[in-house]
């Protein structure tokens, strides 16, 4: 008997010592190898095979963080238009840079008579003729103001120092006037000129005036229906399906887009009575948004704008300036007076030269973000002017993965 219990009690050490051995082991392993994790995955793997080669970089590719915008910044209501109000005008005090046309100087008679003043005679000179609109946007009320733009019509040089008599305006198509624009002009621009020389800046002959709402622009409400349309500013149907998520998420099911442009909404029960409540909390929604690849050149000012998806493919490209120069010389022939007849001619020579450099060939290599993309044109050295015709080739080659739009 006592030499069974003996056995049993060297059996039970012998299974201590063993799980003891096999905890110590677990936990002496990580340690020694540097790692906390207890994922079996990662938890017996040397630190040879999970560190970088000596020399080497560990590169860490961390994703760009899209940045989130409320949804009332990248929308709008659809029964948030602009309505534009039209008219034209008379613009006094001008003095030398008014109109002296007969056409200006009958609009002023005309003006005359309407407060029953019947003056034949007006003097020429200080009046300009104008067209005169603003753009009025939802929910304005009459009595409130807006700024208008005023541009001649007529042969005047400036509106500086002019004021505009009381004009209506109305909506195009329409004969009931909408609103009134007069006062005094604010000129972004000045002309000056003598007897051999001129200076303008800017625009004198455009300007802005006061305009007031005379009677309410009659919108279509977006609360009067069972649903309203959210208008994307970017047209983008991922963009229109983010927004989709992002309300359901919120109120579910109450939103789905109907193409890349429009998101239909419809108004929770509990909304009913407080319509209004639920438009400003759906605007308040961020979402992030998504757009096309896309490249706009405008080779009148040289400028490019480049969108953030825009990709290259590699291609290797050569360019080279081209400088003409074009100069203008008279030869004048005089008549011969020993002889007592013919006249002096003058013979106008012009001379152009074309003088070429650069030529040498470089290669636009394949970047996968538009910050490299960036670094790579700058590093490039090619000016804007000269990469135009360079991305419109690249895009008839394949190499530009976007949509090229010329203006």
């Amino acid at each position: 008997m006592e030499s069974k219990m003996l056995g049993i009690k060297l059996q039970t050490t012998r299974t201590a010592i063993l799980f003891l051995g096999c905890c110590a082991f677990a936990w002496v392993v990580p340690v020694c190898y540097g790692q906390e994790s207890s994922d079996p995955s990662t938890s017996l793997a040397p630190a040879a095979l999970t560190q970088p080669a000596s020399g080497q970089t560990a590169q860490k590719s961390a994703p760009a963080k899209r940045v989130r915008h409320r949804i009332k910044d990248i929308t709008r209501l659809s029964s948030d238009r602009t309505n534009t109000l039209e008219g034209r005008g008379l613009v006094t005090g001008l003095g030398a840079g008014g109109s002296k046309s007969e056409d200006t100087a009958q609009e002023l008679r005309n003006y005359y008579k309407r407060w029953g003043l019947n003056i034949d005679e007006v003097a020429e000179g200080g009046v300009a003729l104008v067209d005169i609109s603003v753009d009025v946007p939802a929910n304005y009320r009459p009595g409130e103001k807006l700024i208008g733009t005023v541009s001649v019509l007529d042969e005047a040089t400036s509106l500086y120092g002019g004021t505009l008599k009381s004009a209506l305006l109305y909506p195009i198509g329409s004969d009931e006037a909408y609103a009134v624009a007069s006062g005094p002009l604010t000129v972004g621009g000045f002309t000056a000129s003598g007897d051999a020389a001129s200076i303008t800046k800017n625009h004198p002959t455009k300007a802005n005036v006061t305009v007031q709402i005379e009677r309410a622009l009659q919108n279509e409400s977006p609360f009067s229906g069972k649903t309203f349309d959210l208008l994307l500013l970017n047209k983008d149907r991922s963009t229109a399906v983010a927004i989709e998520e992002a309300i359901n998420s919120v109120f579910p099911g109450v939103s789905r887009g109907l193409d890349g442009g429009v998101v239909q909404v419809c108004f929770p029960a509990e909304f009913e009575n407080n319509k209004l409540k639920f438009v400003n909390q759906i605007e308040q929604l961020k979402v992030a948004t998504d757009s096309q690849a896309i490249v706009v050149v405008n080779e009148s000012t040289g400028s490019i704008v480049i969108g953030e998806n825009v990709k290259l493919s590699t291609f290797a490209f050569g360019y080279e300036d081209l400088i003409v120069t074009v100069s203008e010389t008279q030869d004048v022939s005089q008549a011969n007076s020993f002889a007592g007849q013919g006249e002096t001619v003058v013979t106008p020579i012009t001379d152009i030269s074309a003088t070429e450099s650069g030529g040498d060939y470089k290669l636009m290599e394949e970047q996968p973000t538009i910050r490299d993309l960036q670094k790579l044109l700058n590093q490039l050295g090619v000016p804007p002017r000269d990469l135009i015709p360079i991305l419109v080739q690249a895009r008839k080659l394949g190499a530009l993965q976007a949509e090229l739009i010329l203006e």
